[in-house]
This record gives structure tokens, sequence and C-alpha cells, in this order.
């Protein structure tokens, strides 16, 4: 859409003098355009992965299900990734602090919960996890499909495509385990 803004201005001013024409344009480099529902995004993505991490990484040493410690190594090796593209994602919108840090907010295991899910070990930990994770998945899901509705950067959007499939994988994959 710049190119063409571009060059209808070029292409105006040039008709409107006697010289030579200018020469053609250089290529322009894109610029990610962030709005702010990028920024909102990423930021509140960030905070949410950060925290489900927290019940995510005690698993292996809690979890009595296998299946379900396997799940929670791969939803937090995919969420790891996703926080390095997020973080620079932010850095690139040249966003300022977090404001989701620290909040409870739909999606985020509350520090209570955090702190029992610590203490718990086997099958009472893995009603906390499936719970936790549940409700992080769904409400992730749906944030990053306002993301897609109102996004702008393109890097956002791709990164708000990529987690829809894995949130859509996650999910299926935890339905399953639920059963």
């Amino acid at each position: 859409m710049r190119r063409l803004v571009l060059a209808a201005l070029i292409l105006a001013l040039s008709s409107c003098t006697s010289e030579a024409p200018p020469p053609p344009p250089t290529p322009v480099v894109a610029v990610a355009s962030y709005n702010p529902t990028d920024v909102a995004w990423a930021q509140l993505m960030a905070a949410m992965n950060e925290r489900m991490l927290k019940v995510l990484d005690l698993a292996p040493n809690r979890a009595a299900d296998p299946a379900l410690a396997e799940l929670a190594g791969s939803v937090g090796q995919g969420h790891r990734a996703e926080l390095a593209r997020l973080r620079a994602l932010l850095t690139s919108a040249k966003a300022g602090p977090n404001p989701h840090e620290g909040h409870d907010m739909p999606g985020m295991p509350t520090p209570i919960l955090i702190e029992a899910a610590a203490r718990a070990k086997g099958k009472a930990f893995d009603k906390i996890l499936v719970r936790s994770l549940k409700g992080h998945l769904d409400q992730s899901a749906m944030v990053t499909a306002s993301e897609q509705k109102a996004g702008a950067a393109g890097d956002a959007l791709a990164l708000a495509a990529d987690m829809t499939a894995a949130r859509t994988a996650q999910r299926e994959a935890l339905a399953g385990l639920s059963r």
C-alpha cells in the first residue's frame, strides 16, 4: 500500500513540473507498523506465558500421569519459543514496561495456585495443572484471535497465526488426556 501511495505521489509530482521526471524510486524497506492492539496483545501474552510456565515447569517432578507431564513439557517448550518472539516483537515496537506483569488476569495461574501446585503431587497436581492449563489455553486462544482481527504488524500477525495453530493442537491434546 505504501509503495502504491509513494508511486502515485511521485507520478503526481513529476507531472507538475517541466523538468525531466525523477529516477525511479529505490526499493522501500517496509518497517513494521505496530498498532496498539499488537503491543497490548504481545504484552498480555508474554505475561500469560511467563506465569503459566511456573506451573508447567513443575510437571516433571509432580505429575502422576506421564502423558500429562509430557504435554506440559511440550507446551512449556513452545511457550519459551513464543516468549522469545514476543519479546523481540515488543523490542521492535519500542514498547514500554509490561503493564500486565504481576497482575492476576484470566488465563494466568495466580500466585496462590502456583504455590498450591508447588506443594501438590500426583493426582492433586494433575488436577491443578489440567484446570490451569485449560484456562490458559482457552483465554490465550481468545486473546490471540483478537490480535488476528485487529492487529496490524506482519510479524505480530504471523506469531498470532502460529500461536493459534499451537493452541488448537494443545487444547486437542489436553482434551484427549481428559477423556
